[in-house]
């Protein structure tokens, strides 16, 4: 079989109408569960081994919708060494804190016009309340200073802060 150029130049239209059709369907990153965003953030790995010792996996994957007010590394950093170490190895404290630091509902922090959470409380998954207010110009979340906002999953979405909450 002979293949004439108007052939060739047909079928390759065709591989490329296909690819531009399959193309963005395929390069679509599937969105992340809270506890794969938190997993990716750099200044979230003491937090994300907190989940696992924890063993609060299944509840960052679960359908949601939830939000974590997730301590960064330097938070974590901020407690005494020997308090760190003592609640980093004991997955029932570990559990009641973080459960502390989730809210089973979406919390955006930002609106979509740039305006932010000033007051107001929620109650957390471990049964306290979580408030919020403004320490001069920035948000607060209990005793905490929000670094970040509102990073979007799938099933919710993280506010990264610059304490635990004790």
């Amino acid at each position: 079989m002979r293949l004439t150029r108007a052939a060739a130049f047909r079928s390759f239209a065709g591989c490329l109408l296909a690819l531009s059709l399959t193309g963005p369907a395929l390069a679509q990153p599937r969105a992340a569960t809270v506890l794969e965003l938190a997993a990716q953030q750099k200044n979230l790995t003491t937090f994300v081994a907190a989940v696992h010792t924890a063993g609060l996996d299944g509840m960052l994957k679960a359908a949601g919708p939830i939000t974590v007010y997730a301590p960064t590394n330097e938070a974590f950093s901020k407690l005494p060494a020997a308090q760190r170490e003592a609640l980093l190895n004991d997955p029932a404290r570990l559990k009641a804190l973080l459960l502390g630091h989730v809210v089973n509902d979406m919390i955006a922090m930002r609106d979509g016009e740039g305006g932010i959470v000033t007051s107001g409380s929620v109650p957390s998954a471990g049964g306290g309340m979580l408030s919020f207010g403004i320490d001069g110009e920035r948000s607060t979340v209990g005793a905490a200073h929000v670094v970040s906002y509102d990073l979007r999953a799938d099933n919710g979405c993280i506010t990264t802060i610059d304490k635990v909450l004790l």
